[in-house]
């Protein structure tokens, strides 16, 4: 009984439970201020914040220099000195980026041909610098494992947002309340990096040999980083110029919903996988290949057979949630929800080579998602078919999952059964959603 109570004590304060509540919990805030805010604003609104977020990823992505893997596994990483040089490099690089948005931002509004977009980018630009005066909290946290700390400060700074963006919304219905919100979680984000984790002050310390160091680590992450920009933003800036606001809205609308899984996947693998894998890795290769399965396995089954009802089920959802005028992000959602559904997956593996070491695999698997991503989109603007695009960045997380497959396999990690058990849940999800769906809309057709 004792044993019980202790490993229920483990599961209750552990990783996997801090990231669990996390991502449902924001989902739910999101959810709830989504809602909240398609009632106040039209989707033109969304249109804005889509693009402004789409051009924030692609310079945060083309300047990434992979902070947050060099802190974690550094054997240096809990000295003062080497976080205090790290911060300084950091800094540096949030000003610069700061200083380009804001020369570009009128430039970048003139080629999506919506000029209405310039000084929401140049306010915007700020936000670069609003990160980099952050503390290290993001990154040390995880390597001290104090998760839930972590999860708690992630949940306060969107709480904040939501609720800056409901009240400016409520009393201006414009856009810039969703800006506002934006910013809102990015200041309370920073301040709480600081007052919620203990010895995170930081001081000014530049040094170029740590950031040679940084970058000879760094180099394929950075090529990564190019490449998932092409992944995950190229269809929002092809978009943003090609579709009018109102269309882009709804397609922003249902890329929104479509990352809400995301919250879980992503932090689960960046947090608690990878910090297992690479404990695993430090024992060898063996205790890796035990534990690569074994650390995922519920949370990967759970999260593929809701992913799955997400699919079968988005009608039903969509109608319930939203207004008449929304539901035609229905099929932008599902296809959407593919890559999704596989990240989990993907990103895990991603993880796991990495902390073998072998950092060059993750630019590989983007290179195939990247060459999917560019013969769909030739394919489909020769065609005059941008559904079919969608379909495309819907399904794009495929190539990279099989690369991933095949280094594992090289590794002898690949274990083809456990990765049809997580397919197969997603399958079981999709049907049940889908009959659900089916059969509440036949009975309440005007729900």
């Amino acid at each position: 009984m004792r044993v019980t109570r202790v490993r229920l004590k483990q599961l209750a304060t552990g990783g996997t439970a801090s990231v669990v509540f996390n991502a449902g919990a924001i989902n739910v805030i999101r959810l709830g201020s989504n809602l909240t805010l398609t009632r106040l604003l039209t989707p033109e609104a969304f249109g804005v914040t889509a693009i402004i977020v789409s051009i924030q990823l692609v310079i945060a992505l083309l300047s990434d220099v992979g902070f947050y893997d060099f802190i974690v596994q550094h054997k240096d990483g809990d000295d003062p000195k080497f976080r205090d040089q790290v911060w300084s490099i950091r800094l540096v690089r949030g000003a610069v980026l700061t200083l380009l948005m804001l020369a570009f931002a009128y430039p970048m509004a003139w080629f999506l041909q919506k000029p209405i977009l310039g000084p929401v980018i140049a306010v915007w630009s700020f936000a670069f610098l609003l990160d980099g005066l952050s503390s290290l909290a993001w990154a040390t946290s995880v390597r001290n494992q104090q998760f839930w700390r972590l999860s708690s400060s992630d949940l306060l700074s969107n709480v904040v947002g939501s609720i800056v963006s409901i009240i400016v919304a409520a009393t201006t219905h414009s856009y810039w309340s969703l800006v506002a919100g934006m910013g809102g979680t990015a200041i309370a984000s920073t301040l709480l990096s600081y007052t919620m984790f203990p010895d995170m002050q930081r001081r000014w310390d530049f040094c170029r040999a740590r950031s040679r160091e940084l970058w000879i680590f760094s180099r394929f992450i950075t090529f990564s980083s190019v490449l998932t920009l092409i992944v995950m933003q190229a269809d929002k800036l092809l978009f943003a110029r090609l579709m009018p606001l109102y269309i882009f809205g709804l397609y922003g609308v249902a890329s929104t919903l479509a990352a809400a899984p995301n919250q879980l996947s992503l932090t689960y693998t960046s947090r608690v996988l990878l910090s297992a894998y690479a404990d695993a890795a430090r024992q060898g290769i063996e205790e890796l290949r035990q534990a690569f399965y074994r650390r995922r396995r519920k949370v990967a089954l759970l999260y593929m057979f809701l992913v799955g009802a997400g699919i079968g089920g988005a009608p039903l959802g969509v109608a319930i949630l939203y207004r008449p005028s929304y539901y035609s992000i229905t099929p932008y959602l599902q296809l959407l929800l593919i890559s999704t559904g596989l990240r989990l997956s993907s990103t895990s593996a991603k993880w796991a080579l990495i902390a073998m070491g072998r950092t060059a695999a993750s630019f590989y698997s983007q290179v195939w998602a990247a060459a999917w991503l560019a013969v769909g989109a030739v394919v489909s603007i020769a065609t005059h078919n941008l559904f079919l695009l969608i379909v495309v960045v819907g399904t794009a997380e495929v190539p990279s999952l099989l690369c991933n497959w095949w280094n594992l396999r090289k590794e002898g990690i690949l274990d083809m059964r456990a990765e049809g058990l997580e397919l197969g849940a997603a399958l079981v999800g999709g049907g049940i959603g889908w009959v659900v769906s089916d059969a509440a809309l036949t009975i309440w057709p005007h729900l």
